[in-house]
């Protein structure tokens, strides 16, 4: 429920500069994220707590109906967003009006989250990734740029693991770019036959490789210990697929990486499985690993980070410290020097329970951060369970006592007996990040319930499909697949009528203060799925369920609420055109989809 009403980028001086930005500022870009730092952050301040409540639509892009979960770029006057039907646009970043398009005519779908920008001297590229491709795009004419790759894309499927044609990897979220090189990371399969997720670096002028670093070691290479014999042959997963930030300053990638394959049956790659469900920092000009941090020991609960590590800086022990935040779908919050790789907050390796499936071996621990608590609930008890009626709370209690392991983090699924995953499928933070204030405070929108599976003996060789589509070709995404055991569906703890399992809210949005690891506040929230974008003026903008919400960030206050034409809104963009602050978002489904903008009337 809602709280009561009461870059890879281009590195234009506007987003290098620090800014304090005003009316006299003509254009204030908005980059993927809002930047290299993938902070979510605006530095603009036209648009206050004061008069938020005065926003309007100022203009609407409509399209055909259809899932979307881009978020636009703002460069210079152009508004560059993706459509339902895998489309590029450009619009006047004013008026919502077509400039052009490019029509890549792929026939298959999968999600484009986003977009970034390059510089080729004084030429604005734009850096498009859908399906298997990646395109340079003439950012005045919508053109391929003829002279990156074959004839403006390459197929990222090529120089991975053997044949093109074996491996199935797509750009679910867009490429990051520092200085000459883009970066590409993509969705593969999450049950074997998969590839590997291999972070790669493309020149940006020609589309040739420059180097790979190995999520999955190679011979001789950090962490292959970890891993079965010969592992790098035929084990695929471990993937960035959210994408990457950039430390533009010391020249540093960071990823986050999620599970290998397959996500929930282990017993081919007994071990730790370094680098997989890791964040990793990479030299940016050469690959060559710096420090990396496994969050999950051996994922058995496809337990990826949703969104690339935030780099932002907090105060400990009374000094400034540069550091990577990341999270993942066990809700745990992780804070890294930079630099060094070093937790800000000390991590705790703990025991867990092991598997009674066959063959599988669970990891004895995960580590465990001290501070900050997690960004949702990690376990509960009988006192949790839904009292919305005397029949609800009995059959809630019937069903938890029949719970594989209980109802704590990290219990192995059991094998034919329902076992909780908690805080559920989606995880502690959807696909849309988090964002900061430049204050020190992250604001994270989050899942807040509990999944409910169990592994059987697969007799079908196949596992059930991941929600949100069918699975494309070749077992790219939970299709068919070689596994003794499987699980038995994405569930969520729901009593047999169909109502929760648990007391609400099914999700929270989060305030944390990285400086101490407190939080500042925790209200309900429905989400669309998006993150949240903090800007200068102390506003927090996020797509809730058929609305744009903004907040007050100095108490999570709902201070407006704008009207979306469908139920599902993701991530916002907020710049500046001709003095003008405008907040963009997507709202998409079955249904009305469309781009809608937000501005102060003149």
């Amino acid at each position: 429920m809602k709280a009561s009403l009461a870059a890879g980028v281009l590195w234009s001086a506007a987003l290098l500069a620090p800014l304090t930005a005003s009316a006299a500022q003509k254009s204030v870009d908005w980059a993927y994220n809002g930047g290299p730092a993938e902070d979510h952050f605006s530095p603009l301040t036209q648009i206050t707590p004061a008069n938020v409540a005065q926003l309007k639509e100022a203009w609407r892009f409509p399209m055909a109906s259809g899932g979307l979960e881009s978020q636009p770029m703002m460069i210079g006057h152009t508004l560059f967003v993706v459509t339902t039907t895998q489309q590029l646009v450009a619009l006047d970043a004013a008026t919502g009006q077509p400039k052009w398009t490019f029509d890549p005519k792929l026939t298959e779908t999968q999600p484009i989250r986003g977009l970034t920008s390059w510089r080729d001297g004084g030429k604005l590229r734009v850096v498009f990734g859908t399906q298997n491709f990646l395109y340079l795009i003439d950012a005045e004419t919508g053109q391929p740029v003829s002279a990156f790759g074959d004839g403006g894309r390459i197929d990222i499927r090529e120089n991975l693991r053997g044949p093109a044609s074996d491996n199935h990897i797509y750009l679910t979220s867009p490429a990051m770019v520092y200085k000459d090189l883009i970066y590409v990371n993509g969705r593969v399969a999450e049950n074997t036959p998969a590839s590997p997720g291999d972070v790669r670096a493309f020149n940006a002028h020609t589309g040739k490789l420059v180097w790979t670093f190995h999520t999955i070691p190679h011979p001789g290479e950090v962490g292959a210990e970890t891993w079965p014999a010969d592992a790098y042959k035929t084990q695929g997963g471990d993937n960035a697929w959210s994408g990457a930030s950039i430390d533009v300053k010391r020249g540093i990638l960071f990823v986050n990486t999620g599970s290998p394959a397959d996500d929930f049956y282990g017993a081919d790659r007994i071990g730790d499985d370094r680098l997989g469900n890791s964040t990793i920092a990479l030299d940016a000009l050469t690959g060559k690993r710096l420090w990396d941090f496994q969050q999950v020991h051996h994922d058995l609960w496809d337990s990826d980070s949703t969104s690339p590590p935030v780099l932002m800086t907090v105060k400990h022990d009374g000094k400034p410290v540069d550091v990577a935040v990341a999270t993942n779908k066990q809700s745990y919050i992780y804070v890294f020097n930079r630099t060094t790789g070093k937790p800000v907050f000390p991590i705790v390796e703990q025991p867990f329970p092991g598997s009674d499936v066959p063959g599988e071996v669970a990891s004895k621990t995960q580590p465990i951060p001290v501070l900050p608590r997690p960004l949702s609930r990690k376990s509960f008890t009988v006192a949790d369970l839904t009292d919305a009626s005397v029949q609800d709370n009995a059959a809630a209690k019937a069903m938890f006592d029949g719970f594989y392991g209980g109802a704590g983090p990290y219990v192995p699924i059991g094998l034919d007996q329902n076992t909780l995953v908690i805080p559920g499928f989606s995880g502690g933070n959807e696909w849309g990040g988090m964002a900061t204030d430049h204050k020190g405070v992250i604001y994270a929108a989050v899942s807040n319930s509990a999944g409910m599976t169990r592994m059987t003996l697969n007799r079908h060789f196949q596992v059930p499909p991941e929600p949100g589509g069918p699975p494309p070709p070749g077992g790219a995404q939970n299709g068919f697949a070689l596994l003794k055991y499987a699980f038995t569906g994405y569930g969520q703890f729901r009593l047999p009528n169909g109502h929760p399992g648990l007391k609400g809210p099914d999700m929270v949005l989060d305030a944390v203060d990285l400086n101490t690891g407190a939080y500042r506040w925790v209200i309900p929230f429905e989400s669309g799925r998006g993150g949240p974008v903090a800007t200068a003026s102390g506003l927090l903008f996020i797509g809730a369920v058929g609305t744009l919400d903004s907040y007050d960030t100095k108490d999570g206050k709902l201070l407006w609420q704008g009207k979306l034409p469908n139920s599902t809104a993701l991530t916002p963009a907020v710049y500046m055109v001709d003095g003008k602050e405008y907040v963009v978002l997507a709202s998409g489904g079955r249904g009305s989809t469309a781009y809608v903008a937000y501005a102060l009337p003149n």
